[in-house]
């Protein structure tokens, strides 16, 4: 196993993204690389409760209405992945918010499903050049991002680039500097402080 930065101990790496629920993930790995996970994360579960949230856990619906509405969303993002190569920008939007309306009857909004439609319907935007819209989903995919990653985590990263830029764009200065600090935190660990990327992303900031 690789050495990572002073005090982080021992470093992974993963074949798939790992925002998704162990059962989503095992069957990822099984259809393209034909083997199961035997790793923490994926033997103790501990992390799906959480990605797996519900919108009133004191009241939750019955296993089965649950179970339904898992496998809805497991077929929407099947269908929108589909969508993209035939749909128009407009219909894909729709097809996201509908789809984030009828989850949301069932799940919370730091549900990794909900999470993936929103995080769509934020490329959609970004695509129609909708920078208010971008930043509206944008915003609400953040927080929850960064509990269910791995700390460090480049997708993390990613998003408050994403974010940054938009803050930037629409002139919101203070929000937008701290927004690409947070990038460059996260960069500088899984990248190296002298990474050219990140020089990049400093000279934003100092424009």
């Amino acid at each position: 196993m690789p050495r990572g930065p002073p005090g982080a101990g021992q470093v992974f790496t993963s074949y798939i993204d790992l925002l998704y629920p162990t059962e989503d993930r095992n069957d990822r790995l099984k259809d393209s690389y034909f083997f199961t996970c035997d790793c923490k994360e994926c033997t103790t579960k501990q992390k799906d409760p959480a990605k797996l949230e519900l919108r009133n856990p004191g009241d939750p619906p019955s296993p089965q209405t649950i179970r339904n509405m898992i496998q809805y969303a497991r077929n929407v993002v099947e269908e929108f992945r589909r969508a993209k190569h035939y749909k128009s920008p407009s219909e894909l939007l729709e097809m996201c918010e509908l789809s984030i309306e009828k989850m949301g009857t069932v799940f919370g909004e730091n549900n990794v499903y909900m999470l993936h439609m929103m995080y769509q319907a934020m490329g959609v935007c970004l695509y129609q050049q909708d920078w208010e819209g971008a930043l509206k989903y944008g915003q609400k995919i953040i927080t929850p991002y960064s509990k269910h990653y791995p700390p460090y985590s480049l997708n993390v990263a990613s998003m408050w680039l994403k974010l940054g830029r938009l803050y930037m764009g629409l002139e919101k200065k203070l929000a937008g500097t701290k927004a690409l600090k947070k990038a460059i935190a996260i960069m500088e660990i899984a990248h190296g402080a002298d990474h050219y990327y990140i020089a990049e992303v400093k000279k934003e900031l100092e424009q």
